[in-house]
């Protein structure tokens, strides 16, 4: 643990409150009100709750929040006593609530001593972070995508070479553990296997990856919790290893008090296991790009466009790409750049030292002035695939995987400074940002983005978008969801039919 003197007072109540309360319980109760928050299952009847917590419909203002619950978990982990005789338990609502109250006030600290008029968009951005990903709703759209990127054969090959599974076993058992622990906290080990798909030797395979015994995760997130102002924001090994084998009930189990951390760690926290063998970025690169593809081409079912795939040019003797997609109609054409980078962590928690995230705003900025180099190029008509036309108004976009939050001053103001720098050191036209505004979008914006384009033409789209001084500072979802709102409520998910035929299987086997 690194920690503040003064703020390590203001922690000792929180940490006292949870060593009064058994390990277990505790978990149980987190178990809960997390699933009720996420997926508005009812608490249980030996939880006691507040009628106002219970009767206020929007989770949004019922004052408790999913990723508070995160963090009192791994306090829970930390703290708490083993065994099942404890002086207090966070079933009754006054203990618990008073462990909110405690987790509230120290985080109000830190917030008082910390944030100034300086680094508050810095704030908002940590903010964003740690949020966002709880509040979206997360599950056929995470759970295909990652599986259709992940299944490309040289990936796959990697994913087998690193865990012994298949992309298919690996997300099979994930799938029918998740759909397990939606149910209960803990399932009795070793696991009774009686369901042919899944031997007992690929379970363990998979546990070995995912999962950790409790002394070992309680070492791992003491060492790892921070007292000061990365307190909220700090790594956690529980959302490496979201399975626990421990004691439950006189059992040993194997424990997932948060669920959606598993969810999250067989779909987008797949890439970190193998994030660093060889090849790796270069095929996923690859099937990132063909997956974009597919949703263009899904998503096109009114035939309003036409989408052309990269490919190889030459100005003189240098061999080029074009962009990694064009789609255009009759006015209009988005120039796509697919990017797998994410942001590292240092710079979704950092608060006073900006560094991490300034070199992450040079790497944006280095996409984003790739792509208006390639679209000169194109104007100068050495693209092989399709002719300039003067006419065409062009919407330069990168989409990424993972969300960047890039929005607001940070956006606007922070990001487009350095484009700027990047644009004039290359001896390009300045008015390119102006006469073709770039935008960025997470794959999640862009699978919603482009049925909206087939409703209402890319031109009003991306023009409502990128020419308005308001607008062009909010995310995409915001965006369609405000401009667009009644459409986003009817466009359906694109791929449905996927889901039904990788996964009507699984749901079989455990229902």
């Amino acid at each position: 643990m690194t920690s503040n003197h003064n703020f390590y007072e203001l922690y000792k109540p929180l940490r006292n409150h949870l060593r009064k309360v058994c390990l277990e319980d505790a978990l149980f109760v987190m178990w809960a009100y997390v699933q009720h928050l996420q997926f508005n299952t009812q608490i249980p009847p030996e939880i006691e709750v507040s009628r106002q917590f219970l009767s206020t419909e929007h989770r949004a203002e019922k004052g408790i929040y999913s990723w508070e619950l995160e963090l009192i978990t791994k306090e829970i982990i930390i703290n708490a006593q083993e065994g099942q005789r404890c002086p207090e338990t966070l079933r009754e609502w006054s203990y618990f609530a008073k462990a909110i109250n405690n987790l509230k006030s120290l985080e109000d600290a830190i917030a008082k001593r910390y944030l100034n008029q300086i680094n508050i968009l810095t704030e908002l951005h940590r903010i964003a972070h740690r949020q966002f990903p709880w509040q979206r709703p997360f599950f056929k759209g995470q759970l295909i995508r990652s599986y259709k990127i992940f299944k490309h054969p040289e990936i796959e090959r990697i994913v087998h070479n690193k865990t012994g599974l298949t992309v298919y076993e690996l997300y099979f058992i994930g799938y029918v553990l998740f759909s397990f622990y939606l149910k209960t906290p803990a399932i009795v080990y070793p696991i009774d296997v009686s369901i042919k798909e899944i031997s007992r030797a690929n379970v363990e395979k998979f546990l070995c990856r995912f999962s950790r015994e409790l002394l070992e995760i309680r070492t791992l997130m003491k060492d790892e919790q921070e007292i000061g102002e990365k307190y909220a924001y700090s790594y956690s090994s529980l959302r490496a290893f979201p399975i626990i084998k421990m004691k439950y009930r006189n059992n040993l189990s194997i424990v997932c008090p948060l669920p959606t951390l598993l969810f999250w760690r067989i779909t987008a926290g797949l890439y970190y296991e193998i994030l660093h063998e060889d090849n790796f970025g270069v095929h996923f690169g690859e099937s990132y790009q063909n997956y974009v593809g597919e949703i263009i081409e899904k998503a096109n079912t009114e035939k309003k466009i036409i989408y052309i795939p990269e490919s190889e040019y030459y100005v003189g003797n240098d061999r080029k790409d074009t962009v990694d997609w064009i789609v255009r109609d009759a006015e209009s054409a988005l120039f796509i750049e697919c990017k797998t980078k994410r942001l590292i962590l240092q710079a979704k928690v950092e608060l006073e030292d900006t560094n991490a995230i300034q070199g992450e705003f040079e790497k944006m900025a280095q996409f984003i002035l790739q792509i208006y180099k390639t679209i000169d190029d194109y104007r100068n008509n050495h693209y092989p695939s399709v002719k300039f036309d003067k006419n065409i108004q062009i919407y330069p976009l990168i989409v990424t995987l993972e969300d960047w939050y890039l929005f607001g001053e940070k956006l606007t103001v922070g990001l487009r400074g350095l484009v700027e720098q990047k644009i004039k050191k290359a001896n390009l036209p300045l008015s390119y940002i102006e006469d073709m505004p770039y935008s960025i979008c997470s794959i999640e914006e862009f699978e919603d983005l482009m049925q909206i384009i087939q409703l209402h033409g890319l031109q009003s789209v991306m023009k409502g978008k990128v020419y308005d001084k308001e607008k062009m500072r909010w995310d995409f979802k915001t965006f369609l969801g405000t401009r667009f709102k009644e459409e986003m409520k009817s466009i359906d998910y694109l791929f449905e039919e996927d889901y039904k035929t990788l996964f009507e299987q699984i749901v079989r086997s455990v229902i």
